[in-house]
């Protein structure tokens, strides 16, 4: 990693400049990240991001996202999660969705909490999509769609993921005891 380089001048350079690698930017970012340095890390990730390398900037949009969600910027959150989820990064892009939903749902932005989630869902990813799925169910009990919710829940417990699918058995349970009690 770069920490300090010469200039043509031959003064030092704090940090990195334009040519630092994208892996360095994004390990900076974090160690920024670490030391309470928001806008120092922020700023290293997008680096990472404008180098546009198909591994590190997925990557570091999404930790962008985390970073800025923490700190209450969410229009900054959903920016970077936005970068990561049309990235095509196979774990990026769907965790980065997700993330996006949770963002929507927080804010009161239901129909776009869903569209979101459906992106997860249909990324095919083994860990996110069942989890969106039950995402997506709580949206449709909020939504007061009981149909919709159940579609999911069952499709979620059919995933054959450990925790999702148990969680999704047992929400489509409570979601069918309370149809019989009516």
């Amino acid at each position: 990693m770069i920490w300090a380089r010469r200039t043509k001048q031959g003064s030092a350079a704090v940090g990195a400049g334009p040519a630092e690698d994208p892996s360095a930017a994004v390990s900076r970012a974090k160690m920024l990240a670490e030391h309470g340095d928001v806008e120092g890390a922020r700023s290293a990730y997008q680096q990472a991001i404008d180098s546009r390398h198909p591994e590190h900037a997925p990557a570091a949009a999404f930790s962008l996202g985390l970073l800025l969600g923490r700190h209450g910027d969410w229009a900054g959150a959903q920016a970077g999660y936005w970068y990561a989820a049309n990235s095509g990064h196979p774990e990026y892009a769907p965790l980065a969705a997700r993330n996006i939903g949770h963002l929507f749902k927080r804010q009161g932005r239901f129909g776009q909490a869903r569209e979101a989630y459906q992106l997860a869902i249909d990324s095919g990813h083994p860990d996110v999509a069942p989890w969106a799925m039950v995402y997506l169910g709580n949206l449709f009990i909020y939504y007061r769609n009981p149909a919709g919710a159940e579609a999911c829940y069952q499709s979620a417990a059919e995933s054959g993921h450990p925790e999702a699918a148990q969680q999704a058995a047992q929400r489509l349970e409570a979601l069918r005891d309370a149809r019989r009690a009516r």
